[in-house]
């Protein structure tokens, strides 16, 4: 499990002048909600901007001070909301993670030997990726970043569903086990079409 930390000030003016006059000195607005309630937040826009893209494509623990003296929560990034133009956050919401409880999350998928795959080689085929997450519950200790699954003795005509995934230790799949999440399929080749005669 990788965990980050990340500092926040306590925000007490609520409100879009409030929220542009915030960014403007670099702080950007946030929200923390669960268990312990909520909490309005500014987190300095660099350590964000530095923290997400840690995150990025992965499931991964923020620990989260805040500036009123109250203990720290665990948390994960719920969602980012972007400028249109410059992409920069300028807003961010952030789930409560409580420690010792068991916890839902969606992990990432990395699939690993796609182009090395039994099917791709020597059977003219080609890796067809169905699914790219998958839904979770874990122990927040035993969280991993991603679920990799191996993919290199496929052949052409087989698939990988999701009971054929062993999870990590202290991880429950939470989805369907019949789920697809990745085949082998054969490359079609196109055959020309033939001119029809006048």
């Amino acid at each position: 499990m990788k965990q980050i930390n990340l500092n926040s000030t306590i925000r007490t003016q609520i409100g879009g002048n409030s929220a542009k006059r915030y960014r403007k000195s670099g702080q950007i607005p946030a929200v923390i909600y669960g268990e312990s309630g909520e909490k309005n937040l500014l987190i300095d826009e660099k350590s964000l901007v530095a923290a997400l893209k840690q995150v990025a494509g992965k499931a991964v623990l923020i620990e989260l001070a805040f500036s009123d003296g109250t203990e720290s929560r665990y948390a994960m990034v719920k969602a980012v909301d972007r400028h249109p133009i410059t992409d920069q956050p300028i807003h961010v919401d952030f789930v409560e993670v409580v420690r010792g409880k068991p916890m839902h999350a969606v992990l990432p998928l990395r699939f690993k030997g796609e182009a090395e795959a039994y099917g791709v080689k020597n059977e003219n085929g080609v890796i067809e990726i169905h699914e790219r997450e998958v839904r979770v519950r874990c122990r927040p200790r035993d969280l991993p970043e991603m679920i990799e699954i191996d993919v290199t003795s496929l052949k052409v005509g087989e698939a990988l569903h999701l009971k054929d995934v062993v999870p990590p230790t202290g991880v429950e799949f939470t989805e369907n086990p019949d789920t697809l999440l990745v085949t082998c399929d054969l490359v079609k080749e196109e055959v020309p079409e033939t001119p029809a005669p006048e």
